[in-house]
């Protein structure tokens, strides 16, 4: 009798077994690329939510260092995941849809959440082949608590003051400001005093790009030049020495009163230092100028064209432009979103993010509007004006990138 007892629980566990992996074979897996480090964390936890509502989905996400160049490369091996975040509005994401590496989305239900006129940037010859989620945008993010309010200093409103913010706070013993120019900061930074300084430059650009006009006939270029290397000046010494990460845990832990970076970094801080208490306010034009803040498409959803399950695949991108799910989003990450009923709770972005109730304050990111790869001239050349201050030779370099396009 036990030896039949023990046979037949050996049989139910082998049918459990065999069970389990029907159900698991069962499964729809999905690769899920993220560019983005800073938000896996926050799109584990809407992944976990989307699979417990959709257990037959099973979706893997990928995040790897330099995970843009890892992406491109696997796009020109033809090997892209079957589904991967991007920026709607970067050449390369556009470079993508032009040879038929995404599938095209325009007819597919997930943009009901979102308004038809939001989704105008966002296409590629009049067709969408990504979902956007978020926007992102960078001002000033400064150590209200600590540093500010211990000295007595406003936040300011126009370039002259920062100015006058930064020549108290030396005054005192703090660095003003921590720069990474290690990497990309240093064209942010440049194109972020660009805005401020070019007036219209979305247009300005184009003529450029077309042969109508060159750099040096708009003053505003070496006044952005010159507003950058003002800035920098106000740095820690090694700023060429500092990536990244270094800066946001200078930043976090008391080393500069501010840091200029996007809206992004917000969660990556409060990691580093939950008691941080920290604001923002947008990189103030001189007297006379325009104030305007870079934005761009920050989070962006793609499906592509060789994905094995793509009604899956639209599952979970109708999933992620659910208001409740795209409200967690918008919180976690502080980022103003494209889905409609949808605002961030998150206080350090605020400022930064009320620039976006008026259509004047807000410009496209110049890196936007720049062919694949400029961005990384410009940076180079950014990083050159740093160290040989050379302005003129500055113009004619930015000349010379932007008429070869």
């Amino acid at each position: 009798m036990k030896k039949v007892l023990a046979l037949f629980l050996c049989a139910m566990l082998m049918l459990g077994s065999v069970s389990a992996l029907a159900e698991s074979s069962d499964k729809v897996h999905l690769e899920f690329f993220n560019i983005k480090p800073e938000v896996v964390d926050i799109l584990n936890t809407l992944i976990d939510k989307f699979e417990a509502e959709n257990p037959d989905i099973d979706v893997e996400q990928t995040q790897v260092p330099d995970s843009t160049t890892v992406l491109q490369t696997r796009a020109a091996t033809n090997k892209l995941p079957e589904m991967l975040t991007y920026y709607a509005t970067d050449p390369r994401y556009q470079e993508m849809a032009k040879n038929g590496m995404l599938l095209d989305l325009t007819d597919k239900d997930v943009f009901s959440t979102i308004d038809e006129g939001m989704l105008k940037d966002t296409l590629y010859e009049g067709k969408s082949y990504i979902l956007p989620i978020s926007m992102n945008a960078a001002g000033v993010f400064y150590n209200n608590k600590k540093i500010f309010e211990e000295n007595g200093i406003e936040v300011p409103t126009t370039y002259e003051e920062l100015i006058a913010v930064c020549e108290k706070l030396k005054a005192a013993g703090i660095t003003p400001f921590v720069m990474h120019n290690m990497d990309w900061q240093a064209s942010t930074v440049w194109s972020m005093a660009a805005l401020n300084c070019v007036d219209d430059y979305e247009t300005v650009n184009s003529a450029i790009y077309n042969g109508e006009a060159t750099v040096t006939d708009y003053p505003g270029f070496e006044e952005s030049a010159k507003e950058f290397l003002e800035l920098n000046s106000y740095a820690q010494e090694d700023t060429m020495g500092t990536n990244y990460d270094q800066a946001l845990d200078a930043f976090a832990n008391g080393e500069a009163a501010m840091i200029i970076q996007g809206i992004w970094i917000v969660p990556s801080v409060k990691a580093l230092n939950p008691d941080f208490e920290f604001s923002s306010f947008p990189l103030p034009a001189k007297t006379g100028n325009h104030m305007r803040i870079g934005y761009q498409n920050d989070l962006g959803l793609c499906i592509s064209s060789t994905c094995a399950n793509p009604e899956a695949a639209l599952k979970f991108l109708q999933f992620m432009a659910r208001e409740d799910n795209a409200q967690y989003y918008a919180d976690m990450d502080g980022s103003a979103s494209y889905i409609k009923g949808v605002v961030s709770a998150v206080e350090e972005t605020k400022p930064i993010l009320s620039c976006f109730d008026s259509a004047d304050n807000i410009g496209l990111w110049p890196d936007q509007m720049w062919v694949t790869g400029t961005v990384d001239y410009v940076t180079s050349a950014c990083q050159q004006l740093l160290i040989d201050e050379d302005v003129p030779a500055f113009l004619d370099t930015l000349q010379s990138l932007f008429a070869a396009q």
